[in-house]
């Protein structure tokens, strides 16, 4: 019989009890005295406190490299890493700030204004805050529009006069979104030792929420940063006015497999020395402006919104960011080289035989990388956390702007000069959303939870998904939903119009843009068709008992909100279901209702309404007599029936491309009482 111990002891008393009995039944006449003060024993506790220490670090190395075991942020992050889950780091909080300056008065006609030509136009990445937090702009802030870069009305202005009663100057404000945090730029000279294959650059800050952009110039001699619209240029190169050499942009990608991204189209200008620059300013993509007017008269609601044109480009230049295991954020380049570095100047090789060796020697899958001798700007952000959700008024300084005034008209300097002095800033609401970087054990769920996920549309969820992840600036619909027929995946989407409502319209450029986001993520099977989805407008009616103890305007108001608020569209998604019990059931709870008599739905369709919905309409005598239609629902506007809820168990079904909505709730929700 081979000999051998017990493997199942693992600590210091188990090991050395299994030694014992090994020695006593192996090897009797070698060692019968095992007391404290004998040799053997002194052996056996040696070779069992290895081996109890052995198993320790077994066990450890064991329980760290097990997702629902590991205790260790260095052993977290080792299987992030091992599983090419990016483990974000802290989150910057946003809060609306209103930013006011003063314009000096124009006339027309006797009718006084802002004279618009000195509006200024603030830069993204200006920055305001306190003694200590600061908040910055990520998007321009132009005065002279009354819209913001989504098409929401964002400015208005309030006259000032002296003692006198004179109309001295106007407060023009504008409210706007501001981050926590602050952009940066690292600034790095490239030598021969930096470049090499996945070459590595480690930022000098912990806690970095993100990276922007890199920029790598044709030169070691720069002595300013770039400006801060160059690092969102979505070009891989290009030449901005005023500089001899070309600019370079590293896009981040999920990995470095990566071979395509979602950009837009950039708008060039033709130099005077024949060269192609981008154009100089925050605006060099193509982009189409949507403008809509909902109603009319002085109740015309008028919205301008910008969307860019989007398109898949393929991609060389292209890094990852890792968090290392104290904090620091990890840039990683490629391993290839430009394929102009394989060959000396000197050499007299053709220029075909140059292109099929690095073909061969220089395989650019995996990005290029830059070359020595450039200098690398590297923005990112850092902040954020849970110390920047601040309270209402606690933003009220400007730390650092940058003004442009782009009117032509704008030629005084004085009156320039006292509009960027009458700057000032407050916070309207409470900073939300700043959080720390993940703690181990959320760490732990997070990368559970995101290995399964897939980057490609295999279910109807998946395409909803994508679809609703598509970057704002290239437009997405408010509500879309996917169904499949007759083998096509047809896509149903609805967007919003200025007055909040539901818009069976969807700009071209959108679908466009919709369309080519797609083919990345499709099946090479599937057949996409992308068309708009209906609109259902209701009518409500509701008979409720009301106490007499109760002020029965305020009940009735109260009545009116809550039919409103619940079917609100931000509430419910395409495709959903209305169940009229949980309406009913929040009508009986308000306070000065005794009970609901009874609650009737209508739909209301034509002119200016949507959709005439497939519900069943109620019939008052049987099947054989006329639908009943509501007196206060019959206009010559628009057409309406009752719905049966009876027959269809008080639930309103939806199709997979409907959405149900309170056109007017002013006019389309009424209450009648009784008092009791």
């Amino acid at each position: 019989m081979e000999k051998s111990i017990n493997y199942t002891a693992r600590d210091f008393n188990d090991i050395k009890s299994e030694l014992i009995n090994f020695s006593r039944k192996y090897y009797p006449e070698i060692s019968d005295n095992f007391n404290d003060t004998s040799v053997g024993s002194w052996f056996i506790d040696l070779v069992s406190a290895v081996g109890d220490d052995l198993n320790y670090y077994i066990d450890k190395c064991y329980q760290e490299n097990n997702m629902n075991s590991a205790n260790l942020m260095s052993s977290i992050l080792n299987i992030a890493r091992m599983n090419n889950v990016k483990v974000p780091g802290p989150k910057a909080s946003m809060c609306e700030l209103r930013i006011s300056c003063k314009l000096p008065v124009t006339y027309d006609n006797n009718i006084s204004s802002p004279n618009w030509a000195y509006a200024p136009t603030i830069n993204r990445g200006s920055v305001f805050g306190n003694a200590d937090y600061q908040f910055e702009l990520l998007e321009d802030v132009n005065f002279g529009e009354q819209f913001n870069s989504d098409g929401v009305s964002n400015r208005t202005f309030t006259p000032n006069k002296n003692n006198n009663g004179v109309l001295v100057d106007y407060t023009v404000t504008k409210s706007v979104i501001a981050y926590g945090g602050v952009s940066r730029v690292y600034k790095k000279v490239l030598t021969e030792t930096d470049v090499e294959p996945f070459m590595e650059v480690i930022l000098p800050e912990r806690d970095i929420m993100n990276v922007e952009s890199i920029l790598f110039k044709e030169s070691a001699n720069f002595k300013y940063n770039p400006e801060m619209y160059e690092f969102y240029i979505d070009e891989e190169e290009f030449r901005v006015p005023k500089e001899s050499v070309s600019t370079y942009r590293y896009f981040e990608v999920d990995s470095l497999s990566d071979q395509y991204r979602f950009g837009s189209k950039t708008r060039y200008a033709n130099g005077s020395d024949g060269e192609q620059y981008v154009i100089d300013d925050s605006t060099s993509e193509v982009y189409e402006d949507y403008t809509e007017t909902v109603g009319s008269g002085s109740s015309a609601v008028t919205r301008t919104s910008r969307y860019f044109k989007g398109e898949w480009k393929p991609i060389t230049q292209k890094f990852i960011t890792e968090t290392t295991d104290n904090g620091y954020t990890k840039i990683i380049f490629g391993s290839a080289t430009s394929a102009g570095s394989l060959f000396s100047t000197n050499d007299a090789s053709t220029t075909y035989s140059k292109y099929i060796a690095s073909k061969i020697v220089n395989n650019a899958m995996l990005g290029v990388l830059p070359r020595a001798g450039w200098t690398m700007y590297v923005l990112y952000r850092s902040g954020g956390g849970t110390v920047s959700n601040v309270a209402p008024g606690a933003i009220n300084s400007v730390v650092n702007i940058n003004v442009d005034f782009h009117s032509i008209n704008a030629k005084d300097q004085l009156i320039k000069n006292s509009v960027v002095n009458s700057i000032f800033v407050n916070n309207a609401s409470p900073s939300v959303g700043g959080k720390d970087a993940l703690s181990a054990q959320e760490a732990k769920y997070f990368i559970k939870y995101s290995i399964s996920s897939q980057n490609r549309c295999v279910t109807l969820k998946d395409y909803k998904a994508k679809i609703m992840s598509i970057p704002p600036k290239f437009g997405c619909p408010f509500r879309c939903n996917a169904k499949e027929e007759n083998n096509k995946i047809v896509i149903s989407t609805l967007g919003i119009n200025a007055r909040g409502k539901l818009d069976r319209s969807l700009p071209k450029i959108i679908a466009e843009n919709l369309e080519e986001y797609l083919t990345h993520y499709k099946s090479l099977t599937d057949y996409v068709a992308i068309k708009s989805g209906k609109v259902y407008n209701l009518g409500i009616e509701v008979d409720v008992f009301v106490d007499k103890n109760y002020t029965t305007q305020d009940v009735v108001a109260n009545v009116l909100t809550t039919i409103k608020e619940y079917m609100d569209v931000n509430n419910h998604d395409m495709g959903e279901d209305i169940f009229i019990g949980d309406l009913e059931r929040e009508i009986n709870s308000l306070d000065g209702v005794i009970s609901l008599i009874d609650l009737r739905v209508y739909n209301l369709y034509g002119k200016q309404y949507g959709d005439r919905c497939p519900l069943p309409e109620y019939v008052e005598y049987g099947d054989a007599c006329m639908a009943v239609k509501s007196e206060s629902f019959v206009g010559d506007q628009y057409n309406s029936f009752r719905i049966d809820l009876d027959k269809i168990d008080s639930v309103l079904y939806s199709d997979y491309d409907s959405m149900f909505e309170i056109l007017n709730p002013s006019q389309d929700i009424r209450c009648r009482v009784k008092l009791k």
